[in-house]
């Protein structure tokens, strides 16, 4: 199973390269990095509802 870090790492390393070839105002670029926006946010909101479910017990 591919983790939540590994698939923000992979599309970091697309949004690089897209960005080189593209450039960074390019449709592709754009959208790359509006997925990756999605992944860091899912990733935070995770981790803050770990941390609300430690500070209960």
């Amino acid at each position: 199973m591919i983790s939540l870090t590994n698939l923000i790492e992979t599309k970091r390393e697309q949004l690089f390269y897209l960005g080189k070839v593209y450039g960074l105002t390019h449709p592709k670029t754009i959208q790359c990095s509006q997925q990756l926006d999605v992944l860091i946010n899912s990733s935070l909101k995770k981790q803050s509802t770990e941390i609300k479910l430690q500070a209960n017990f």
